[in-house]
């Protein structure tokens, strides 16, 4: 017996101290790093940038997704009792696939995949529903700072994803001037669950330029209509319906002279559709505003006119990191609801927040400058709804109003605007 259990003790397992695991660990990382930068290959393709959905239609979709390395890939949807599997287009890293023939108002489900591996799961779109049925939309701006508000504020809009159809920004996505390599954290990690989900429309704000301003960046990162302004550059103007809703979006960033001359004639002419029920214009810098900086003056000459001529119903711009809603306006004076262009600022998505100037103008229904926020609209028939949520789900702000007309007055020769004047501090590059 004893020299059993002394031949049973020899062949007893050693233990392993978690110290040993631990720095094993740690060498197996400091290894695999470097390996992967100098030679991804050696590890399997991922996603790491997308899904982003792009183009969103009745009928059709484009997504777009960024993977460690190139890779041939394909997306494999299901939906409206059919499946299909669709190769992507590759620009090295950068993946397209532009889906067509789909059902409106139906959802999908997707999947990318690899070699026949897949890269994602679990993940859905929906394309755009038909003119009599209603739908949701979000709106935000001024985010793109990698704030922990930011990310907070990321994951409350995400609870509104069953309800949100489409997602609109104000500007200013990824602040620094722009660097590619800061999209990962400050745009597509944050809002991932939404950008795989709804289509993201954004509008160019003063920081999503180079000095040289050129929008290089974000034009390499979206797919977006080239249906702007003629002679001046694709993307940075474009228009899009969803619905009986037709939406512009605006580079706000042109001097005076192209606003009113080569913008103010094409925004005329998109808003004449006597189809369109709701009408809705996004640009990033605010033709009256409350807070820190003063009412643009720009805007208020070049295009607030157009604006009024058209019928549009609601401006939504940012640059003031706050939240404002104005009262109808028409020619810089308060009017009857239903009457006059609401103009939203909603510029607390992530950056730092700025204070409203006291006393408040009298243009200036509802502001709050002390929580990040984001606006939930949503369109029924002839009835608006909108709504400002701050994070925690609180609500800061409600409103609603019914359509004021089925169609924009006869196009004449807008008249001038009204400037409201002002003497805040003045605006930052």
């Amino acid at each position: 017996m004893a020299e059993f259990s002394v031949f049973a003790t020899g062949r007893r397992a050693a233990r392993v101290h978690p110290r040993v695991i631990l720095l094993g660990v740690v060498c197996a990382v400091a290894v695999a790093i470097p390996l992967y930068l100098v030679a991804p290959w050696v590890l399997p393709v991922r996603v790491y940038e997308g899904p982003l959905v792009q183009m969103t239609t009745e009928d059709g979709v484009t997504l777009v997704w960024y993977t460690t390395r190139p890779a041939a890939c394909t997306v494999e949807v299901s939906g409206a009792g059919e499946q299909r599997r669709e190769s992507a287009e590759a620009d090295g890293t950068r993946n397209r696939v532009e889906l067509a023939g789909l059902r409106a108002g139906t959802t999908y489900a997707y999947e990318v995949r690899a070699g026949g591996r897949p890269l994602t799961k679990g993940l859905v779109f929906e394309t755009a529903r038909t003119a009599d049925e209603p739908f949701t939309f979000l709106v935000f701006g001024d985010s793109g700072r990698g704030t922990r508000a930011q990310y907070l504020l990321a994951a409350e809009m995400v609870q509104a994803l069953p309800a949100a159809n489409l997602v609109l920004h104000t500007g200013d996505l990824v602040y620094g001037r722009p660097d590619r390599r800061r999209y990962e954290e400050r745009f597509f990690t944050p809002y991932r669950p939404l950008l795989a989900r709804v289509n993201f429309w954004p509008s160019l704000g003063n920081h999503d330029l180079d000095e040289e301003g050129s929008a290089a960046v974000y034009q390499g990162v979206f797919e977006l209509p080239e249906n702007g302004p003629p002679g001046l550059p694709e993307e940075r103007n474009y228009w899009f319906d969803y619905g009986a809703s037709r939406f512009a979006i605006l580079d706000s960033n042109m001097d005076e002279a192209a606003l009113r001359e080569q913008v103010a004639p094409w925004l005329a002419e998109v808003m004449a559709d006597p189809m369109v029920r709701w009408r809705f214009v996004v640009l990033h810098h605010p033709p009256y505003t409350g807070g820190k900086y003063a009412p643009d003056e720009r805007i208020q000459r070049a295009l607030v006119p157009t604006f009024e001529a058209a019928g549009v119903d609601v401006v939504f711009s940012g640059h003031d990191h706050n939240y404002q809603r104005s009262h109808p306006l028409l020619g810089g004076q308060v009017v009857e609801v239903g009457t006059g262009v609401v103009y939203i600022v909603t510029g607390a998505g992530g950056a730092g927040l700025y204070s409203a100037r006291q006393p408040r103008p009298e243009f200036v229904a509802a502001i709050d400058d002390q929580r990040h926020s984001f606006t939930q609209v949503t369109v029924d028939g002839d009835l608006l709804r909108l709504r400002q949520i701050a994070l925690g789900g609180d609500l800061l702000d409600e409103a609603a109003w019914h359509k004021r007309t089925a169609a924009p007055p006869p196009l004449e020769e807008p008249a001038e605007a009204t400037t409201v004047p002002d003497t805040p501090e003045p605006q930052s590059p």
